[in-house]
């Protein structure tokens, strides 16, 4: 046998999902994203908006069977820089009222189809973070999307699919794992985690392994964050602690995918 293949062979203990199978939404995510790349759709947005970022993908999305398709342009490294230096552990939550300028931007992003109208009952979460504000909203596509802006107009914005309509609710008391990732580079580099929670979740809590601890936002049914350093692109380098009236528990994303 090739020495190459036992070297795969013994990488492959370390895959977080190894033998895990993909649920329908996840390949039908999938699919949507091979035939959007097959039809040129995905190169057509990189090249009308050519902008300098790098994206860095982390196994734990893969785990989790997200299909993160981020849309260009993202953050600017100035501009990530700047957000990073503002950020804060605990996040301001808004309401949609409060964001429908940076929703409308976000729904006129080709991530999920363009939407004309937006309602603020449309946002399902948003919080700020110094200068950055991060939202979730459904499109008039009923594509729900995550998108992030540190300034006043597109050109500061990072927009990814999270679903492709309405998912199930989850049993009482648990969250789970969408997407996790990280992007830019050197002190430009952001990470972002997102999920599901059930009813009866009080609070979800992030502890990086270097110690750093931050609150996540939690609405609608949904969790995010995102925070400054690279951990959304590794693997189980954070602990995610989920609150409800019973006590807490905590998980490696490993474990939520």
């Amino acid at each position: 046998m090739d020495s190459s293949m036992k070297d795969l062979e013994q990488l492959a203990v370390l895959d977080p999902a190894r033998g895990r199978e993909p649920s329908a939404l996840e390949w039908t995510r999938s699919e949507a994203f091979v035939e959007r790349v097959m039809a040129g759709q995905a190169t057509e947005t990189v090249a009308r908006r050519p902008m300098r970022r790098r994206l860095v993908m982390g196994l734990a999305a893969v785990a989790a069977g997200a299909v993160a398709v981020v849309a260009v342009p993202a953050l600017l490294p100035g501009t990530a820089e700047k957000a990073a230096a503002a950020w804060t552990p605990v996040p301001g939550s808004l309401t949609g009222a409060q964001v429908l300028p940076q929703a409308r931007i976000c729904a006129g992003n080709d991530v999920g189809g363009s939407s004309s109208a937006v309602d603020p009952a449309d946002v399902l979460l948003a919080e700020q973070r110094g200068m950055a504000t991060l939202l979730i909203m459904k499109k008039s596509s009923g594509v729900i999307v995550e998108c992030m802006s540190a300034g006043a107009d597109d050109d500061q914005l990072a927009s990814m699919g999270l679903a492709a309509g309405p998912l199930p609710a989850l049993p009482a008391g648990t969250v789970d794992l969408q997407t996790m990732s990280s992007m830019g580079s050197g002190d430009a580099m952001w990470s972002n985690i997102v999920g599901l929670v059930g009813p009866g979740v009080t609070g979800v809590d992030v502890r990086l392994d270097n110690g750093k601890v931050f609150q996540a936002s939690v609405k609608s049914g949904w969790w995010a964050a995102w925070w400054p350093g690279p951990e959304g692109g590794e693997v189980d380098h954070l602990t995610v602690t989920v609150h409800t009236a019973k006590g807490t528990t905590s998980y490696r994303p490993s474990e939520l995918a």
